[in-house]
């Protein structure tokens, strides 16, 4: 054999040894890789299962408590329901009772249904684009007639304004009614001679509550108001003008107000 044949054939066989050791090298790694991928997905898998399983958990906690609110809610109307029967056996004079789950009052007194319609209820949790977040619901309970009133005024509260994305208007900036006049004309001067951003600058507003209000306490009124037989209201119970005269008329200082 030549030398130059030699060379080649070594050579040659250098090159293949070098190949041979590099696939086997490879081929190792790629097992490495394999098994660390394997591995991974393993991680993966119960990682996803233990996601899963906690998103099962926090759904079932989740519809734990909406059943047991239902059940508190079920519980206090049942309650108060009792109260109602309890004021028809012992309570001499006329009492109101509000169902905020059909919006209807039913004006009573002992066994006998004196009158009955539409109310608006509170409409519960509600939240302003910039983030506010407020309870308007109507609270639950049994109270009593506090005050009664002839043309009320509603103080217009500041959430009036941020549930509209607005700010309330400073002091400077408050238009007011003028208070010389009669309780009926303030209602047309608020309605007639300001314009609709003028009316929007007042904190005290004639009318809007209606000719008649009864105080129930912690804020809550039997008042005048649109959207009756629905949950609409800030907490307060809306009644038609004459429903509401004849309540106004009919209950007095005192007088029993179921809520359920």
């Amino acid at each position: 054999m030549k030398p130059n044949q030699t060379i080649f054939l070594v050579s040659l066989a250098v090159c293949l040894g070098v190949c041979l050791l590099t696939l086997a090298y490879s081929a190792r790694k790629v097992n490495a890789w394999s098994e660390e991928a394997e591995f991974r997905r393993a991680e993966a898998l119960k990682a996803s299962l233990r996601c899963d399983t906690l998103s099962a958990v926090n759904s079932f906690l989740a519809g734990e408590a909406e059943r047991a609110t239902e059940l508190r809610m079920r519980n206090d109307s049942l309650r108060l329901r009792l109260e109602e029967v309890r004021l028809a056996e012992e309570y001499p004079g006329y009492y109101l009772v509000i169902d905020t789950f059909q919006n209807r009052f039913h004006l009573r007194r002992g066994g006998m249904l004196v009158r009955t319609g539409f109310v608006g209820t509170g409409k519960g949790w509600t939240e302003a684009a910039e983030g506010r977040i407020w309870d308007f619901s109507t609270p639950l309970g049994l109270r009593r007639v506090l005050y009664k009133t002839r043309n009320p005024y509603w103080f217009r509260p500041d959430w009036y304004w941020h549930e509209q994305n607005l700010r309330p208007p400073t002091p400077d900036q408050e238009v007011v009614v003028p208070q010389d006049l009669s309780w009926e004309e303030q209602v047309a001067f608020f309605n007639d001679s300001l314009t609709a951003s003028q009316r929007l600058q007042v904190r005290v507003v004639p009318g809007a509550l209606g000719s008649y209000a009864l105080d129930l306490g912690g804020g809550i009124l039997l008042h005048y108001g649109t959207g009756r037989g629905h949950n609409v209201s800030h907490g307060c119970i809306r009644l038609g003008h004459d429903d509401l005269e004849a309540i106004f008329r009919t209950l007095e200082v005192g007088s029993p107000v179921v809520i359920y």
